[in-house]
């Protein structure tokens, strides 16, 4: 027969979704420059 462990909290899980917000935010901001450069030379590519 197999020998189960009980399950505990696992303390570094807490800590991993604090570091993932500012990849987030810079995601974020990468996208949204991304966006703005391309509307801005469909704006004026098209004269």
């Amino acid at each position: 027969m197999a020998k189960f462990k009980p399950a505990g909290k696992k303390a570094k899980s807490s800590a991993a979704p604090a570091g993932g917000i500012p990849c987030l935010i810079l995601l974020f901001l990468a996208m949204a420059l991304v966006i703005l450069f391309l509307v801005y030379f469909m704006k004026y590519a098209s004269r």
